[in-house]
């Protein structure tokens, strides 16, 4: 999807997880996971991890986009979806769309807006702040709230349907969250990116983005991407450490909590590897607050000493047997 004005802002979520299969998949059969348009190619790499992408699906909508005041703003367009299948572990489907003012007051016929793929048209009069009051609206809105543009529930039907697929076996080598990071971007001619990202407790994250320019405006989608992928990492990583910590008292052996995350999905840490060169500055603020890079290698160090320690009692608890 191109950007060019008059986009008055993007607004998107990306949904990560698992993967429901007991092996990764290698690159050919991610790609052929990803053919989910017949007849339109899947991109795909194999380095620095493997990765396929879908091409983008449509959807259309007519709703009302979520503003601080409660105006009543109508939208009527399409929404472009894709999924992808990184190191041929994780899941992640997302969807946005461009917001950008209607010619005309009325709306038309729905071959108008399918050549427009991912652009939504409002047809309400807008305010001089119109971006930055669409960004806030939708970012603030929480679950529930199903009358407003709601991007996340197309990315959700998306993983669905890729999750469904016979070619994968259901036996995921290890329990975890969906997340999920919805995100805002706007233009404000000459700025300097910034980024302010929040994380909630119940796996909602929120990133409200404002950027000088297009080109910095169509990185948005990919930095997103990155961002969505790292922080569930994280958040799994999070939650097999507390496993882990219960697991004397669930008499589980701690290994076979620890052994699938450290197997499975440690080395698709590369933060930023994603990300176009145009923002991927904006990484920097993440390493240094709240410091993913950070929490990430001292958190694994800790499960790798935890497996260690977990192992070596093993052993002489074996020896002492003999």
């Amino acid at each position: 999807m191109e950007l060019r004005p008059p986009v008055s802002a993007v607004l998107g979520e990306v949904r990560t997880g698992l993967l429901p299969a007991a092996a990764a998949l290698s690159r050919d059969s991610a790609a052929e996971l990803m053919a989910l348009v017949h007849g339109h190619p899947v991109p795909s790499r194999e380095r620095p991890v493997t990765w396929a992408q879908s091409p983008v699906v449509l959807e259309g909508i007519d709703c009302r986009l979520a503003t601080p005041d409660q105006r009543r703003v109508r939208a009527v367009g399409t929404v472009a979806a894709r999924a992808a299948v990184v190191g041929g572990r994780i899941l992640r489907s997302s969807a946005r769309s461009a917001i950008v003012p209607a010619a005309s007051d009325r709306r038309q016929k729905w071959v108008h807006y399918l050549d427009r793929p991912g652009v939504a048209e409002v047809l309400t009069r807008a305010p001089d702040n119109h971006a930055a009051d669409l960004a806030a609206g939708f970012l603030a809105v929480r679950d529930g709230a199903t009358d407003t543009f709601d991007p996340g529930a197309v990315a959700a039907r998306l993983a669905v349907r890729v999750r469904r697929n016979p070619m994968l076996d259901q036996r995921p080598p290890l329990h975890t969250p969906t997340t999920r990071l919805r995100w805002a971007a706007r233009i404000v001619e000459g700025a300097e990116a910034t980024m302010t990202l929040t994380l909630y407790p119940d796996e909602l994250r929120t990133a409200d983005f404002v950027v000088g320019g297009f080109a910095e405006l169509a990185a948005v989608q990919g930095l997103c991407d990155d961002i969505a992928l790292h922080d569930w990492l994280l958040t799994v990583l999070t939650e097999v450490i507390d496993e882990a910590e219960m697991s004397e008292l669930s008499r589980t052996p701690v290994d076979r909590v620890i052994s699938p995350l450290l197997e499975h999905l440690v080395y698709l840490w590369m933060p930023g590897a994603a990300t176009a060169p145009v923002i991927r500055r904006l990484w920097d603020v993440l390493e240094a607050d709240p410091g993913f890079s950070r929490q990430w290698n001292a958190r694994v160090g800790q499960l790798r000493d935890r497996l260690a320690v977990a192992t070596l009692e093993a052993l002489n608890r074996s020896t002492a047997a003999w």
